[in-house]
């Protein structure tokens, strides 16, 4: 499905033990990496990864490294990488940032690959309520707080035809705020437990790819309010009969859904890839009884060292048709592949910004990525 080069491939002019200590050094640093970022992070654990990010996230069949590792982890061992990448991601309309690191290797086997996560999330967002007395709009900040840790496994049942992977993870998010006093209080039920992603991909002779994906099989939850039921605000001034919720998102952080992808490579190569995906989320419209749909396509075409990546989505918002959304995003990176023995990157930057529908958003994001190839 992509540059097959080192999967299979051991250095006949070196022991399996010296490997492994090459190995063992490139582990540490992943780790060192990974405990800095995750020390100074205030990240979000819905970080899309900028490759995803830029193409919409329709790319659930023709993710890679990294990305596959947060899209659909099945995905990980069509191509020879062993990858270091640090994530920053913004949402304006929250006022959420977040941070990741994820580390990934498909080249140390060639049927089992490993994904590494941890993400984090700090965000401001806020309500809107009109003050009785003076009749004036006034905002109340709430803290929106998450982080995400995750192992992505991906095994070979027909190497480079048909993969399967799953992604434990250990998720949290709060949604908080002070009342009068100063103390913190729950604005909505915080969510603590173990989750579950899982993934089948099916590679028809590196000229198409089928993916299936299931996202929160466990530990999903529901949205912090819906229409039927508000955040709760006790020994607050907000007067919460005429409370707007202006920035705070309506969907679940950790929705129960199923995607499907499809990708075209027409070279043949994943130098350039056209992508449909559609994602069906079951937890955000619940109480209406109503699914959430989201449908969109997307190109990617690498240009040198240079992708460029296009999509758009429709974002339906349970039922009727006036809070459905069309989103455009794009992105630019910068790839140097890994020489073998050697090390490479991957810079890129990634937008999506919503034009149709209320309360318009935008989210961008950056990588800084290492790619490694040891020289086994």
């Amino acid at each position: 499905m992509t540059d097959r080069l080192g999967a299979d491939r051991r250095s006949a002019a070196q022991p399996l033990r010296s490997g492994s200590r090459m190995r063992a050094v490139w582990s540490s640093i992943a780790l060192a990496t990974g405990m800095l970022v995750a020390g100074t992070a205030t990240a979000s654990p819905a970080v899309d990864g900028t490759r995803n990010l830029s193409l919409g996230n329709v790319s659930r069949g023709s993710s890679y490294g990294t990305n596959a590792v947060l899209a659909n982890p099945s995905n990980m061992g069509f191509s020879g990488t062993f990858a270091i990448e640090p994530l920053y991601q913004m949402q304006l309309r929250s006022r959420t940032s977040g941070v990741g690191i994820v580390v990934m290797d498909s080249l140390n086997n060639a049927r089992v690959s490993l994904g590494l996560g941890y993400l984090f999330m700090r965000g401001r967002p806020q309500l809107r309520y009109t003050e009785p007395s003076t009749a004036e709009d006034r905002d109340f900040e709430l803290s929106r707080f998450g982080h995400e840790a995750l192992v992505a496994i991906s095994v070979s049942i027909i190497k480079q035809w048909l993969a399967v992977g799953v992604k434990p993870k250990y998720q949290y998010a709060s949604l908080r705020y002070r009342d009068n006093t100063g103390a913190a209080r729950n604005a909505a039920e915080k969510l603590s437990a173990f989750g579950l992603d899982a993934s089948l991909t099916a590679n028809l002779a590196g000229f198409a790819a089928l993916a299936v994906v299931g996202t929160n099989l466990t530990g999903n939850n529901d949205p912090a309010f819906t229409d039927e039921t508000d955040v709760t605000l006790e020994e607050t001034d907000v007067d919460t009969t005429n409370m707007r919720y202006t920035s705070l998102s309506e969907l679940s952080e950790y929705p129960l859904g199923m995607a499907w992808g499809v990708s075209i490579f027409p070279l043949r190569r994943t130098d350039f890839s056209i992508n449909a995906d559609g994602y069906y989320d079951f937890s955000s419209f619940r109480f209406e009884k109503a699914t959430r749909q989201v449908y969109g396509g997307s190109a990617e075409f690498v240009a040198g060292p240079v992708p460029l990546r296009f999509g758009t989505t429709w974002d339906s918002r349970g039922k009727g048709k006036k809070d459905d959304r069309v989103f455009v995003s794009g992105g630019v990176a910068y790839v140097r592949p890994a020489p073998v023995g050697g090390v490479g990157v991957d810079v890129g930057f990634g937008f999506s910004q919503q034009v149709t529908g209320p309360l318009r958003d935008t989210v961008i994001g950056f990588n800084l990525g290492l790619r490694i190839h040891p020289d086994l």
